[in-house]
């Protein structure tokens, strides 16, 4: 049986880093597509709040979705047609900078017939269609409200097993 996982930033992390002009923790949320890539910089560079937080997460989901190179280098065993744009987190103060990266994960159509939808669109349940993601193991929601990637059980083991900090793994059904 197959078995797949959101994976999101973990808001009960205290003393978390801080971005200028950006809330990482509760801010809005920007997701880049793989046909996107052309138009972003090959690096961009964000900068961090003096005397803020000084743990730095594995995963951030605002203002971009933003991994570690650990979880970068898990995302792409798994899956060989994400592309990672990198993204500097500058310590001014400590005169250091944190390597990121921004996944360009491809969406897939694997939602189940059975979805049932709030008025505003949103899913009461997620329900994955198996039989859509045979063989896929980091993906977006092709047509979900959804802002959170998908693992599967093999990439959430790894990340896992690795040591991964700051981020939640919630279980998704499976059909």
């Amino acid at each position: 049986m197959q078995r797949y996982f959101f994976v999101g930033q973990d808001r009960k992390v205290q003393d978390t880093i801080r971005l200028e002009e950006f809330d990482i923790v509760n801010g809005p949320r920007r997701i880049f597509q793989p046909e996107e890539e052309r138009a972003l910089n090959e690096a961009v560079f964000l900068y961090l709040k003096k005397g803020e937080g000084e743990t730095v997460l594995d995963f951030y989901q605002s203002p971009v979705t933003m991994v570690s190179g650990l979880v970068r280098q898990v995302f792409a065993m798994y899956e060989e047609d994400i592309a990672f744009k990198r993204v500097y987190l500058v310590d001014r103060e400590q005169k250091l900078s944190h390597n990121f990266f921004i996944p360009l994960i491809p969406r897939l159509d694997a939602l189940s017939p059975k979805v049932e939808r709030y008025p505003d669109g949103r899913e009461k349940q997620v329900i994955l269609d198996g039989s859509r993601t045979r063989g896929h193991h980091v993906f977006y929601l092709e047509s979900s409200m959804s802002r959170r990637p998908l693992v599967s059980l093999a990439a959430a083991e790894s990340l896992l097993r690795r040591g991964a900090v700051g981020l939640v793994l919630e279980e998704v059904e499976v059909e």
